[in-house]
């Protein structure tokens, strides 16, 4: 979406396994790697002659994403939105706002697509949208149809806590068919078998590290993590991270070091991952169990970090 800022935010501690080149050569896959959002993708599939054609499509669906939903471009639809407070709009960016909000909802608003101005106010976000205009008030927003509009005037939309995560999801929709596993941003997703005949793999890393905190067999959901050590600041040994409590009003400070959900979908791992980072393990629970999905918190503790699993997130793992 604009390749000199994040635009969908930066995800803390998830690593693909077997993604390396001397790795991908010992185990018969090749991997595929290009920039997005700010940040990179990445495919891991078996040695095919169809990965020049995969390649194309994931790059078309990206491209297509960005010029429907990036803050960072004026002729986007959510771009267009932003500057006058009215705009038509697609189905596709329809359905994902119609996502954000709904989400936003359940959350109680601890995940709120007008939370960007906040997120300038500290230094973090898209520079498109000023610091000064209203924020978390997504019950201003109005979708009717394909037309998009608030009475709420300078209120702004920022679709980057779940954007990503539809990308992904119209990426493994576009790749139907064959085997891989796909990594945007670091949110992943997986279909098939790796060439071995077992289970493709994820891992997730402990924040500030590259170590691997858990490795686990992917079972066709999609795992999305938040997280505050991709980008912080400390002031007065208080840390300020990228990561907003709209209702708070200011950068998420409950001690969770980072979250990690899987999800039926990349969009619901995505926007689930926001809320429950801000709600902390036990306010997330509910949601969590409400929507099918199950997370890993990592919360920081006098003694180091410290899992918290929710909603049976330990089944099947292994650390």
């Amino acid at each position: 979406m604009n390749t000199r800022r994040t635009l969908l935010k930066l995800v803390s501690a998830v690593a693909l396994l077997n993604a390396v080149p001397a790795s991908a050569r010992a185990a018969r896959v090749q991997v595929l790697t290009g920039p997005a959002f700010g940040s990179t993708w990445r495919l891991v599939l078996p040695l095919t002659n169809q990965a020049a054609a995969a390649q194309r499509r994931i790059e078309q669906v990206l491209a297509r994403v960005d010029a429907l939903m990036s803050p960072f471009r004026a002729d986007s639809e959510v771009g267009r939105f932003n500057a006058s407070g009215q705009a038509l709009v697609s189905r596709e960016t329809a359905a994902v706002t119609q996502a954000a909000l709904a989400l936003a909802r359940d959350s109680q608003g601890a995940f709120d697509p007008t939370v960007a101005p906040l997120s300038r106010r500290y230094g973090f976000g898209a520079m498109t949208i000023a610091a000064g205009r209203p924020a978390g008030r997504f019950g201003d927003l109005r979708l009717a149809g394909a037309t998009l509009s608030t009475l709420c005037p300078g209120l702004s939309l920022d679709l980057c806590g779940i954007a990503k995560g539809h990308a992904l999801d119209e990426v493994a929709r576009a790749l139907d068919g064959l085997d891989f596993v796909f990594e945007l941003g670091g949110e992943l997703a997986a279909r098939g078998r790796h060439p071995s005949g077992r289970a493709w793999r994820m891992g997730i890393e402990r924040p500030g590290s590259d170590q691997l905190q858990r490795i686990f067999d992917a079972d066709g959901r999609a795992l999305a993590t938040s997280g505050d050590t991709a980008q912080f600041y400390e002031v007065g040994g208080r840390r300020h991270s990228h990561v907003m409590d709209p209702r708070a009003r200011a950068p998420v400070g409950n001690g969770v070091a980072s979250v990690s959900v899987l999800a039926a979908t990349g969009m619901e791992a995505d926007g689930l991952s926001t809320a429950a980072m801000v709600l902390g393990p036990e306010a997330a629970r509910a949601l969590l169990v409400t929507r099918g999905a199950s997370a890993l918190f990592l919360m920081r503790g006098p003694n180091g970090l410290q899992e918290v699993a929710v909603n049976g997130f330990s089944a099947g793992s292994t650390t």
